[in-house]
């Protein structure tokens, strides 16, 4: 078989197999991936892309190192769900961002974050005054969790 068909052949047959893949890790992966999630499918496609164009190794290669790379995904979340310690490391935890209407500069300085970006996210939540948000975390995933103050 020629290049040019292997390629044609074996792109969708990988394109398929990472699909079964991320349907297999389940919808967490997609809706609440975090740091780690997010790289191992970077690298997931990446491998799928490499092993396809790049002819020098057989196409069971790609399947070998896709179970490899599912194991080693099950064993950090394993690993993540043991231990609180290992999850502060490898996730990360909620950083407070806002408490009783005032921004922590430090916090926003540590994440690398302008005002107008943590404003832009409240709008996005539906907060146009600063004021009335009591609490404010940004989350591991990217996204902010806001609580209202009581009137």
């Amino acid at each position: 078989m020629d290049k040019m068909t292997q390629i044609l052949v074996e792109f969708p047959f990988v394109l398929f197999l990472m699909f079964v893949v991320f349907r297999f890790m389940g919808n967490k992966e997609l809706n609440q991936s975090t740091p780690i999630d997010f790289a191992f499918m970077v690298l997931m496609t990446s491998i799928g892309w490499d092993v396809t164009l790049n002819q020098d190794y057989p196409l069971w290669f790609t399947i070998v190192l896709f179970i490899l790379l599912v194991a080693t995904i099950y064993l950090f979340d394993w690993i993540t769900t043991k231990s609180k310690k290992a999850e502060k490391m490898i996730i990360g935890e909620p950083l407070l961002l806002i408490e009783h209407g005032e921004i922590h500069k430090e916090a926003l300085n540590k994440e690398r974050m302008s005002e107008d970006e943590l404003r832009a996210l409240l709008r996005l939540k539906g907060f146009f005054v600063l004021e009335e948000v009591e609490q404010c975390y940004l989350e591991f995933n990217g996204d902010i969790s806001v609580k209202q103050k009581q009137k």
